[in-house]
């Protein structure tokens, strides 16, 4: 029998709302047995965003790992939205999952949204998650 979902992409950019879409893309993963791909995009490769992409891959695979889940990461020399859909092409990946902040108004229509664009341009499936504020 084939896996209906066996790579899900997650951004992976250390923010909450970058968190809970890869939470929610174990749970999905689980339920598939499927591979999660992180990947960190930058727009240049300088030693301290390569630091700090490392940090929050890290915690990232062992979320991932933790969940006896397959896990592959990779850094992208590009803005978020297209490393994302180049990515999840070239690697034939079958779900994108994504963090929204939720954006509205003014900023909305100034500033097109990575969602937006993951959205727009994936020739997969994308699941956005909505940004969950604090409790307290």
């Amino acid at each position: 029998m084939s896996t209906l979902i066996s790579k899900i992409l997650v951004v992976a950019d250390g923010s909450p709302v970058s968190e809970q879409a890869l939470i929610e893309a174990i749970h999905i993963a689980k339920i598939f047995n499927s591979t999660v791909i992180a990947i960190h995009p930058m727009q240049r490769q300088d030693p301290v965003q390569v630091k700090a992409g490392k940090e929050v891959i890290d915690r990232y695979e062992g979320m991932v790992k933790g969940a006896g889940l397959a896990f592959e990461w990779l850094f992208v020399e590009d803005q978020p939205g297209p490393a994302a859909v180049k990515v999840a092409e070239r690697r034939g990946v079958d779900l994108i999952v994504v963090g929204s902040l939720g954006e509205k108004g003014i900023k909305r229509k100034l500033i097109p949204s990575t969602v937006e664009y993951i959205v727009k341009n994936a020739g997969c499936d994308v699941y956005v998650v909505k940004s969950k504020g604090p409790l307290f």
